[in-house]
């Protein structure tokens, strides 16, 4: 019995060293712009866009796609790579065809942020992308809001579809409450911030569409906000011409509470439509004319 213990943990170090020592010569293969790269970025224009840079392949990921793999390759100003895609022809038929993406950037002083242009077989557009370990530290930079998620063992899992979810950011320094939104830097614009959100839905759906009254408040709050502050901070009122089936109007003044949801600490899960959230009590409400 000693013998295959000792036996089973000479192989079990040998078969680690030998995957230390190809990732050692994988790293080792890699200039000094490419082991910069390396690591988990979230693009900024599209939180769902998360790239994976790995020594020996980059790892495209975007919500409710299949993961794309592929090989890369960089230099202090411009990365490289390509992505097999679908396309029509005249015919009308798809046909399999090669997507080249050239990257012309710079890199923050820290190496965690990243400005540039891309170009691809569509034409070239700006493009930026943050380097963080997950989620949240994204948020967190993005947004400028330095937030701790509360924990909860008895809290439910609930998937939340965040298309209809306006992001909101409270938090506290020196005593005083900071709050944000999506849109602004503040919470004294709320009434505002739910209208531009509401016509972001309507771009998507389309102007009259019932979904956009789906919408819902996503809070990200830090642990030592309690849940009435996070209430009281939320106090609005918005006005909404809505039709219910697009043809019989909701009786005049006519109100519909907001729902508000609380963002729960969701341990190692980043998977952005899927968070630990509590319904929190509201006092904002949508009055319809």
């Amino acid at each position: 019995m000693y013998s295959q213990t000792v036996g089973n943990n000479l192989k079990k170090s040998f078969y680690i060293s030998n995957v230390l020592l190809i990732l050692l010569v994988l790293s080792c293969g890699q200039n000094s712009s490419e082991k910069e790269m390396n690591g988990s970025w979230r693009e900024i224009e599209n939180e769902h866009s998360t790239w994976h840079f790995y020594p020996d392949s980059l790892v495209l990921k975007l919500t409710g796609e299949p993961d794309e793999k592929t090989d890369w390759s960089a230099n202090e100003s411009q990365i490289e790579f390509e992505v097999e895609t679908f396309e029509q022809n005249s015919a009308g038929k798809f046909i399999d065809t090669t997507n080249k993406i050239l990257i012309n950037y710079q890199l923050s002083d820290k190496k965690d942020s990243l400005y540039g242009t891309l170009k691809n077989n569509y034409g070239v557009h700006k493009f930026s992308m943050l380097k963080t370990e997950n989620y949240n530290e994204y948020l967190n930079r993005k947004f400028g809001v330095e937030f701790t998620l509360p924990k909860s063992d008895s809290t439910e899992l609930i998937k939340l579809d965040p298309i209809y979810g306006m992001k909101i950011f409270i938090s506290s320094a020196n005593n005083k409450l900071i709050g944000k939104t999506e849109f602004s830097n503040s919470l004294n614009n709320l009434e505002n911030d739910i209208e531009k959100f509401k016509d972001k839905l309507g771009a998507y759906f389309g102007p009259k569409d019932w979904r956009i009254q789906k919408f819902y408040l996503s809070v990200y709050a830090d642990k030592k906000i309690t849940d009435s502050i996070i209430t009281e901070s939320l106090n609005v009122t918005t006005k909404s011409d809505f039709f219910i089936n697009n043809d019989i109007p909701r009786p005049p003044s006519d109100t519909m509470a907001i729902k508000i949801y609380r963002i729960y600490d969701d341990g190692k899960n980043d998977n952005v439509d899927l968070k630990k959230a509590k319904r929190v009590k509201t006092i904002a409400n949508t009055v319809y004319r």
